[in-house]
C-alpha cells in the first residue's frame, strides 16, 4: 500500500485553521502601528497552516496554549489551538517596537 512506499504523510488531509481574535486581542490589535499590524498578518498566515509551530506557554501546561513572536521579535502573540474546531483563538498581543 501507500504506507509501505512512504506516502502516508502525503496522503493525509492538509488542514488550514481559521483564526479568531478574542476581546482583549481585538482592542490591542486596533492600537498597533501599521508595521506591527502587517507583521501580525504575516505570522498569522503561517500559523493557519502550522499552528503547532509555536512555544507552549508554560512547561508542563496545556499544549493547546501557545506563544509565538512576530515582527522581528518585537511582538508576541498568545493563542489557543482547538484541533477539533480547526481554530486558532488569539487572546493576547504584545508589541514593544
Amino acid at each position: 500500500g501507500r504506507e509501505s512506499r512512504g506516502c502516508a504523510a502525503s496522503a493525509r488531509r492538509r488542514v488550514s485553521f481559521r483564526v479568531r481574535f478574542g476581546g482583549k486581542a481585538l482592542v490591542q490589535l486596533s492600537g498597533l502601528p501599521p508595521a506591527a499590524f502587517d507583521a501580525i498578518i504575516e505570522r498569522v498566515v503561517d500559523l493557519v497552516d502550522e499552528p503547532w509551530d509555536a512555544v507552549v506557554m508554560t512547561r508542563g501546561g496545556d499544549p493547546a496554549y501557545r506563544q509565538v513572536t512576530f515582527g522581528q521579535g518585537y511582538g508576541l502573540l498568545t493563542f489557543r489551538v482547538d484541533d477539533e474546531a480547526e481554530l486558532i483563538r488569539i487572546f493576547d498581543i504584545a508589541w514593544i517596537g
